[in-house]
């Protein structure tokens, strides 16, 4: 799910998100794998990681030196290594950090929706329509609720037949050509919604 967030959504923000949620996720499968085997290999953490050797090497040098990790000889051919309490504070920190961001963009991103179809209400229309699949859909649903109005989701074709009363909304996920005519017959796409909302990360 996070590499396809990452291919629509404004990229300032859902890539510092997804190196943030990356180093979390890797640096939690460290610790856990080196609390079950506490000798394991670089190559059985790069495993469970689920990442190259080679890339799993980088991952702890950039680790240790932000004192994360520690390296100890087990013997002239064998590293041990261990999750120091400042790495064990930057999980505690990290996983807080990122919850509460994700939680800031869905409120963020509720209020421009909110407020997008309360115009459009006040514009006479008494329904929303998305047309295909968007992420945020569950949000597109509740703000249409706070409003008052109806909301539904219709298959995304070439060819709709966009209602007068209905303001309709394209998802991200509609292929390119598709998208461009539902935009070009009337809908709304729903990154230009939470484009200027999005300004604030």
């Amino acid at each position: 799910i996070a590499s396809s967030v990452n291919q629509h959504f404004p990229k300032h923000f859902s890539e510092k998100l997804k190196v943030e949620k990356n180093e979390l996720t890797t640096l939690q499968s460290i610790a856990e794998t080196l609390r079950v085997q506490p000798y394991a290999s670089q190559r059985i953490l790069a495993k469970n990681a689920d990442m190259s050797a080679a890339l799993m090497n980088a991952v702890l040098k950039r680790f240790v030196e932000r004192g994360w990790i520690m390296l100890s000889s087990v013997n002239k051919r064998k590293l041990a290594y261990a999750v120091t309490p400042a790495g064990l504070n930057e999980l505690a920190a990290r996983g807080k950090k990122f919850v509460v961001r994700t939680f800031r963009i869905a409120h963020t991103y509720n209020e421009a929706l909110t407020e997008e179809i309360a115009l459009a209400k006040q514009q006479g229309k008494n329904k929303v329509v998305l047309y295909g699949e968007s992420y945020i859909k569950f949000l597109l649903e509740y703000a249409s609720r706070e409003n008052q109005l109806s909301f539904e989701i219709r298959s995304a074709t070439e060819s709709p037949k966009i209602e007068k009363d209905a303001f309709c909304i394209a998802g991200e996920m509609n292929d390119e050509s598709v998208q461009k005519k539902l935009i070009a017959a009337g809908c709304t796409d729903v990154l230009d919604i939470v484009r200027n909302a999005s300004l604030s990360f």
